[in-house]
């Protein structure tokens, strides 16, 4: 992991246990962090505290499998597989409701917009989800879940409260995928696979070689 992003995702952390803080001890308000949230802290603390030990390397597969959860359950949601609108849990429930939130992140862009903006995250959450759960592509994976994450944080910053980012650890978020994206020996995942069988086929062309020369020979 690049060091400079791991400092990234400290600062990440901290700012985000710092406002979970001072909403429960200082302004005497609801954190809005849900049990969910406070186990996605603790995994990307670990993440990137741990990471760079050997022993510890399996922490890049848990932080890519919450966030793949996390992209394919919100996409489930806006299908209703996760239940119908307003029930507990559920944040739309029908494409309709993520349509008009889509619209209330981006009220810097038509209104007209949102249908297509939402058609658009959602297939970019389930490109970016699938890959990350696969670990295909890892690297680019991961950055791109980063950017988008970063483009809805912005957008929530400019449309809605700038709290309400830290409801959904979207800063811890993305910096965690920034860092992940400079993971290059992850394990668990299709590119390790797909490499194994490269060197493989690269070691069976050299024996063949090898015994082709002592033949000729």
């Amino acid at each position: 992991m690049n060091r400079h992003l791991r400092i990234g995702l400290w600062v990440a952390l901290a700012v985000q246990t710092g406002w979970v803080m001072l909403n429960a001890t200082i302004l005497h308000r609801s954190p809005g962090l849900d049990a969910l949230g406070v186990v996605i802290v603790v995994i990307f603390a670990a993440f990137a505290g741990l990471q760079q030990h050997r022993r510890w390397r399996w922490l890049a597969a848990l932080v890519r499998f919450v966030m793949a959860a996390d992209f394919l359950l919100a996409v489930g949601d806006r299908f209703g597989l996760l239940g119908a609108p307003g029930a507990a849990g559920v944040s739309w429930g029908d494409f309709a409701h993520f349509v008009d939130y889509t619209r209330a992140v981006a009220t810097f862009l038509p209104a007209g917009l949102a249908p297509a903006l939402a058609v658009l995250a959602t297939v970019a959450e389930i490109v970016i989800g699938t890959a990350l759960l696969l670990g295909f592509r890892l690297q680019l994976a991961a950055l791109a879940a980063a950017v988008l994450l970063a483009m809805y944080a912005m957008s929530m910053m400019v449309s809605l409260p700038a709290a309400q980012q830290f409801h959904y650890n979207v800063i811890v978020l993305a910096a965690g995928m920034l860092a992940l994206s400079t993971v290059t020996r992850a394990p668990f995942t299709v590119d390790s696979a797909l490499a194994r069988t490269s060197r493989r086929s690269v070691g069976q062309v050299g024996e063949d070689a090898g015994r082709r020369r002592g033949v000729d020979a």
